[in-house]
């Protein structure tokens, strides 16, 4: 993965977002692709960082209501979860589901969007902080450099009530950044491999929200409709979150 305006020698290879807390940063989520070995295949995954202790809930929907809140009652939970075992999976064939926990008992059933590489492009999934208290710090400087950077975004109470981070895909830059203004003012990140008939871009924006932050520690991500979903008619969805067990039910998208 290169970025699409200045193609580094090296490219992307994974993602860390991050937000400045208590003198330093804290690590909220994880993004990497699906690894060379499969040059057709531009899946995304999307990790959250978890908190000592932290439990894992997951549900997958075939159809939310578009554009409207939705209480999601987890169908998977897992007790004392490590990071990488809370995954969002949104894979390349339009196909995703979500894992709470290393085994196969831990993944949720699949839902089934448009593909990533759909011509239209869209917004493909969102991660949400409300509080960034428990999750683990980085304890270094931030990193620009590739294969794996980081990505600082405004976390709650940095002039917004929470950290939100929504992720576009589609095939056109010109036609992307023309359908959403914001894309224009940053730079995407351009997936290439020899099976694939064209490149994949992605593209992140950090939205801000305004009111008080809501102290309710944990990460959310959904995605599952792909690119390019109708806005008038039920979406397919998937959610994974992770926090205290007090945390019981995600934001929707």
């Amino acid at each position: 993965m290169q970025q699409s305006s200045q193609l580094a020698p090296h490219g992307v290879e994974s993602i860390r977002i991050v937000s400045a807390y208590e003198g330093g940063f804290a690590q909220v989520a994880h993004l990497s692709w699906a690894g060379p070995g499969n040059p057709g295949d531009a899946s995304l995954y999307i990790r959250p960082f978890v908190g000592t202790n932290w439990t894992a809930k997951a549900s997958a929907n075939t159809a939310i209501a578009p554009n409207a809140s939705a209480d999601v009652t987890a169908q998977l939970l897992h007790r004392k979860a490590k990071f990488g075992e809370p995954k969002l999976s949104l894979h390349h064939t339009g196909q995703t589901h979500a894992y709470v926990g290393p085994k196969t008992k831990h993944r949720t059933q699949p839902v089934q969007g448009p593909r990533l590489d759909h011509p239209a492009g869209g917004h493909v999934a969102t991660i949400t902080c409300f509080a960034l208290e428990g999750l683990p710090p980085l304890g270094r400087p931030l990193s620009a450099d590739p294969p794996d950077i980081e990505i600082l975004v405004p976390g709650p109470g940095q002039d917004t009530a929470r950290l939100s981070v929504a992720l576009y895909s589609g095939t056109d830059e010109d036609a992307m950044r023309q359908r959403y203004p914001f894309l224009q003012s940053t730079t995407l990140l351009r997936f290439d491999r020899l099976g694939m008939p064209t490149p994949l871009l992605f593209g992140l924006r950090a939205a801000h929200f305004p009111g008080p932050p809501q102290p309710t520690p944990g990460v959310v991500a959904v995605g599952g409709w792909g690119p390019g979903a109708a806005a008038d008619g039920p979406i397919p969805m998937v959610s994974v979150w992770v926090g205290p067990d007090e945390v019981d039910e995600p934001a929707s998208a």
